[in-house]
């Protein structure tokens, strides 16, 4: 008899493919049968999933324990790259870090989070793939990252991510990308989606530091001051900026003067 099962079903069988942990594998099994069609066609495949099932929740001591997946952030900020199998994430990555990926023709290569350090103008920005299998243990580090990117090679794919990301009650600044867009763009679009800026720090009569002092939007001298060090504040006597925030060149502020993007800082102590 034909079992004429669905789409959902079938992601389902992809993602206990996928699966390494147990736990990976017990979610993947119960997501099978809740999208198992339930006619009769059907009852020996609910009978080995529930099967299969029983012996994974055995063996971990009854009920399957919660368990969540964190990746300590590391340098400015952390961006996770979420996409369908095959939608191009790995080579993205590669592209963009010094991580190397596993990358085949085969769907659901990646099995597990794999972490890469994007550099760009004096920015460190870690970035983070999320296998496709999309498994709570993992989107757990999308709900605490610091923005999104949802990769596809098919705009026809991206309903069914943000869908996902909404079924997960992820809240985070997001964008989209192609694949297949050149990799300085992509790194300006994630900067773009972060509401951060670059400060570029400089000692009187030296040029500015390579580096950049990232901070939230919107910030000020004094918070600047603050995050070079807590002294500066405190013998803070003026401070001199270069940029499109000024008018002149090595223009005067004091401490309440917001701050643009690449602005060059240099702050004079008392």
């Amino acid at each position: 008899m034909p079992t004429n099962v669905t789409i959902d079903f079938i992601k389902a069988q992809g993602r206990f493919a996928a699966a390494v942990t147990r736990e990976e594998k017990i979610a993947g099994l119960e997501e099978m049968l809740s999208t198992c069609p339930t006619h009769k066609g059907c009852d020996t495949m609910r009978a080995e999933i529930k099967s299969k099932l029983a012996k994974l929740k055995k063996q971990t001591g009854g009920k399957a324990a919660r368990r969540v997946t964190t990746i300590p952030k590391e340098g400015d900020a952390q961006v996770s790259l979420v996409g369908l199998t095959q939608s191009g994430k790995s080579t993205l990555l590669s592209k963009l870090t010094n991580a190397k990926p596993k990358i085949a023709a085969r769907p659901y290569t990646t099995t597990k989070p794999v972490i890469g350090s994007m550099e760009w103008t004096g920015v460190k920005i870690q970035l983070v793939e999320i296998p496709s299998t999309f498994h709570p243990i993992h989107m757990n580090i999308a709900q605490n990252c610091d923005g999104i990117a949802l990769v596809y090679k098919n705009k026809d794919d991206l309903p069914e991510l943000r869908e996902m990301i909404s079924g997960f009650r992820i809240r985070k600044p997001m964008i989209e990308i192609d694949s297949g867009w050149d990799p300085e763009d992509v790194k300006k679009k994630i900067w773009g989606m972060l509401g951060l800026i670059r400060i570029y720090c400089k000692e009187p009569g030296k040029k500015p530091v390579g580096k950049a002092l990232v901070l939230p939007c919107g910030s000020t001298v004094e918070e600047a001051a603050n995050n070079v060090h807590k002294d500066f504040v405190k013998f803070f006597k003026f401070a001199r900026v270069w940029g499109d925030s000024v008018k002149h060149a090595g223009e005067r502020v004091g401490e309440e003067y917001i701050l643009s993007d690449k602005d060059v800082l240099e702050i004079h102590l008392a």
